[in-house]
Formats: structure tokens, sequence, C-alpha cells
């Protein structure tokens, strides 16, 4: 993963294969930390191999392997807890709480949820269910440097919001565009992922008006919370070289639609050879969209959104319309807004992006949240870098803009162990507090309390929630200057 690669000679690949990672190999790695590159379950291309030979495995490469083999074991059951636990909170809530539900049973009239359908909610939903948006005459508006108000809509809750709704199933996305928005649902994309045979990627895209659009959105979907291969993907430390793109995590470039996970060119060629409806592919569908979008709304802008893995392939997404010269979709883009987003490339695709986005690039960063710190930077073996001016958060809705990392990049740093617990409970506490000091808005109920004391244990995971992102921003204050 080296920056100083050029394009033509830019060939090198490095891939985990956590599947193949058997006991023995997890003692190997975390008690006689052998040479990485030596173990059967790590493919690289001959030059990486050649730098990372001496190299012994570092503790942080080590217990990332032996999360995701854990996550990988976890799966299916994980997936099952997930359905059931969205299965009674939606099942709950259609029947009027637990006292409705009794009565419904009594009397035979229970109201059984169907997923898929437009009332039901995920658990992202459940915890923060606030669907309605925040004009910019309401709130006290903070403008990102070159990002200005659009109307009466304030762009960086628009772009919240929208990363938040981008977690709920189709019918829902189109029912909260069109009845609580007022705006112009496009439509909602579920995506093929060539390495998974499945349909794992998702996201949709609005326009703010059916006519003569001013704003086009395009929200990705983020880490699912009971789905083990979305937070396997957020910690994997794969890449490919994509040549002038520089070093580009493997897992999200799969789920933009990578076709070859060695091979640059045939991973991304600038027009698929095959059209299958039935599998769509997320880069090709929603670039071929945003064409179609573009010559009906001459004048519209777009804004690019989307929280946790959501962020990352907003990211990815206009650094692939750059490699294929794609600059009317380009040129058009508004602003690229991430929330609680991973790394996603090394220092040149740092450089690269930055460079085609210019000011047009924020990435939200909500205290200790324990994704924007993975996949780790970590030389030799790993060297994910973060892009564009970093929106730091604190725990009281504070915020800092900043070209450089946010505190504890690695997250496991000792020296921030006691602020991280202490950030954790203050957070339980202001989630008792904020209903009553910020109007009801920010009142959080009990599953929501519950999520935060969850934070007492794994306070990097309570902090990625959706909601401090929404908080942040419709109460943040600025501390500090603006890059």
């Amino acid at each position: 993963m080296d920056s100083k690669t050029s394009e033509a000679s830019c060939d090198d690949y490095m891939i985990y294969r956590h599947e193949n990672i058997s006991l023995l190999d997890l003692l190997s790695l975390l008690i006689f930390r052998r040479h990485l590159i030596h173990y059967n379950f790590v493919e690289s291309s001959s030059s990486v191999a050649g730098s990372l030979e001496g190299v012994l495995t570092d503790r942080i490469t080590a217990l990332t392997c032996v999360l995701q083999k854990i996550l990988y074991m976890i799966r299916t059951p994980l997936k099952w807890i997930g359905h059931i636990v969205e299965f009674l909170l939606n099942l709950i809530c259609l029947n009027g709480g637990v006292r409705g539900l009794i009565w419904n049973v009594i009397t035979v009239s229970v109201v059984i949820p169907r997923r898929g359908a437009a009332h039901f909610r995920s658990l992202i939903a459940h915890i923060d269910a606030r669907l309605d948006l925040r004009k910019s005459d309401s709130i006290h508006h903070i403008h990102l440097d070159k990002l200005t108000c659009l109307g009466e809509t304030d762009p960086l809750d628009l772009a919240m919001m929208a990363a938040k709704l981008a977690y709920e199933n189709g019918e829902y996305i189109k029912d909260a565009v069109t009845n609580h928005w007022k705006m112009h649902f496009v439509g909602f994309y579920s995506c093929w992922n060539e390495f998974l045979q499945d349909k794992t990627t998702q996201a949709f895209i609005l326009c703010d008006k059916t006519e003569d659009a001013d704003l086009i959105v395009l929200a990705f979907r983020g880490t699912e919370p009971f789905n083990a291969q979305d937070w396997s993907t957020d910690v994997d430390l794969s890449w490919l070289c994509m040549g002038k793109l520089g070093g580009v995590h493997l897992g999200f470039l799969k789920a933009l639609g990578l076709q070859h996970e060695m091979d640059r060119k045939k991973g991304f060629p600038k027009e698929l050879s095959r059209n299958d409806p039935g599998k769509p592919v997320a880069y090709y569908v929603l670039r071929d969209t945003l064409r179609t979008l573009l010559k009906k709304h001459n004048n519209a802008k777009i804004l690019v959104t989307g929280h946790s893995l959501g962020g990352a392939l907003a990211a990815i997404f206009p650094a692939l319309l750059a490699m294929h010269e794609e600059y009317d979709i380009l040129d058009s883009i508004y602003g690229v807004m991430t929330y609680g987003q991973p790394r996603v490339g090394d220092a040149t695709f740092k450089k690269y992006v930055e460079s085609i986005l210019s000011k047009r690039y924020y990435r939200m960063v909500y205290r200790y949240d324990i994704v924007p710190r993975v996949p780790f930077d970590m030389p030799p073996v790993a060297m994910f870098k973060h892009c564009g001016t970093c929106i730091y958060y604190d725990g009281w809705y504070e915020r800092q803009a900043m070209n450089e990392d946010s505190p504890n990049p690695n997250y496991f740093d000792v020296k921030y162990t006691i602020p991280v617990y202490l950030n954790a409970l203050g957070d339980l506490m202001k989630a008792l507090l904020l209903g009553r000091t910020q109007g009801k808005d920010f009142k959080e109920e009990f599953l929501s309390i519950l999520y935060r004391a969850s934070g007492l244990i794994l306070p990097g995971v309570a902090s990625h929630s959706p909601r401090d992102y929404v908080n942040g921003g419709r109460l943040a204050k600025i501390t500090g200057k603006y890059s």
C-alpha cells in the first residue's frame, strides 16, 4: 500500500481470507506473532510479499483477524437474532405497546408486522424514530464552508437524515420521502455483490422536486447492527491498488460492484460487458441513474451521503466517477457528507479524492465512535488514511473542523481508556436530560437509553448511533476555526 506506487506498475493487492483462518492460526497470531505473509489465509502480489518479508504480525492486526473470524462464525445466528428482535419491536409498536399487544392477543386482533412493508422499521429507526427534516430557519444554522442553505432545507440535516433513512426498506423510504419530506422519490436500489453472491448493497435516490429539481440526493445504507458481514468488512485490512486512485479497501470496492479482486482493470471497467437486470451492480446502476436525472434536471446539484459503511461507499463513489472521467456527474456534486465513516484508502487515495472534491467533502465523527478508527492505520501492514475535512463533535455537540484524524485514531491507545468510558457515561446521563433541556425532539425512549447503556461495555460501538450525528447537526456549537 505504498503511496509512491505509479499507476503503470500498480498491480498490487493484499487479501485476508478470514474464513480460512484456523484455530492454530489464531493462537499463532496472538502468541507467537509469526511473519504475517507466511500465513495461508493471506494472499498478496509478489511485490507486497517482498516488502512484508520479515515483518512480524502486530497485535492490532492479530486482533483484527481474530475479530473477523468470530464475526464469520456468528454471522448466521446474529442474523436470526436481528430478525427476531426487529420482529418483536415492530409487533409491540404496531399493536400500541405491550399493553395494547396483550389486549389484541385477548381479542384476537393482533397486527402482524411484515418485513418490507412501509410500516416496518429497522432497529436504527426504533432507537431514533425522528423522521421529519429541520428547516434552516428553525435552528441556529451553521454553514460548512462552501455548502450553503438550499432554500428552507439545511443540507447537513438532510444529508444525515437521508443516511439514517437508508437503513430502512424501500417502501418505508418511499413513504418517508414522499409524505414526510414532500420530495420526489426516484428509486431504491438493492445491488449485487459478485463475491458474496447476494444483494448486500442498498442505496436510494431522491430529488427535492419532481420538475426542475435543484438537488439530487444519493444515500448509501450503512453497517447494519445484526449483519456480521458488514462489521467484518468495516475492520477488514484487505486492499487493491486502483491505479491513480491508490490502494483502496477491497471490501468496499466489492460492495460497489468490483468484478475482479486482483486486477483493477477487470475490476472496474468503464462499462460492464454483461447486463443482468436481476443482479444490478451498485456503481453502474447509480451512475446511470444520475446521468439520466442530470439530463432532466439541468441545474441540479448532487449530494452524496451515508453513515458507517454507507459513508465509505459515498467516499469511493466519486473517485470511481473521476477514474472513468464522468465529469458531468462529478462537477455536479454539491457535497459528499459522511457520518461515522471508516477509512477507505491509502495516502494516494486521500490525495486523489481531495484533489477532485476540494472543499466539498466533509466527514463527521462523533467523539469516540469506533468505526472512523478502522481499518487501522498501522504501517507497514495497514496504511489506511482518512480524507477530506473532519467535523469532530465532542460529547456536548461542540464541533470543530480538522484536516487530520480525530483523537485516539486507532482506538486502542491505552491513554484514552478512561476518557472513552467517561464519555460513554456522560452520553448515558445526557440521554436522560436532553429532552428536558433541548425539547421533545431530543427526548430519548427506553430502547435508545438501553443502547447507550451498552456503551459502558463497548463505548465505541454505542457512540456510532446515527442519533448523535443527527443531534450534532441540530445542536452543534462551533469551537475553533473551520478549515
